[in-house]
């Protein structure tokens, strides 16, 4: 009888060590998002040179909240995307369709606000020097 309780002690303080080890697996990482950002020149509809901008996230899925985007002559517009879903490596234009920001050489900067495919929030600045 002894040995039956001993031997169900030990079952059972093996079976609570494994659930406690396979409950604190630590999760995938998810890693704080990566851009690259990019222009192009554009015609505009009035005559003249235009950008549009583009970023892409090279490590991760991101859903965008918004970008706030401030023009050499400390001009800020805000785009804002409710929460778009785009997987990685996926253009993310920076203005609306069919839309430009009036070219002016300098640097433009950019902050990119969202989350990680996994959830964690970001907020990321980003620049990009436009020449003649």
């Amino acid at each position: 009888m002894r040995k039956l309780t001993h031997s169900l002690s030990m079952t059972t303080l093996v079976l609570v060590a494994f659930i406690l080890i396979s409950s604190c697996k630590k999760k995938t990482e998810d890693p704080v998002p990566t851009f690259t950002v990019t222009s192009a020149n554009v015609s505009l509809t009035g005559g003249g040179t235009g950008l549009q901008f583009f970023a892409k996230c090279t490590n991760n899925g991101v859903s965008m909240t918004n970008v706030t985007i401030t023009n050499p002559s400390s001009g800020v517009y805000t785009h804002k995307y409710n929460g778009a879903s785009y997987i990685q490596n996926a253009s993310i234009p920076m203005q609306g369709t069919d839309t430009a920001y009036l070219k002016q050489t300098g640097t433009w900067k950019f902050n990119l606000v969202g989350s990680s495919s996994g959830g964690t929030a970001f907020a990321i600045d980003a620049t990009v020097a436009i020449s003649k």
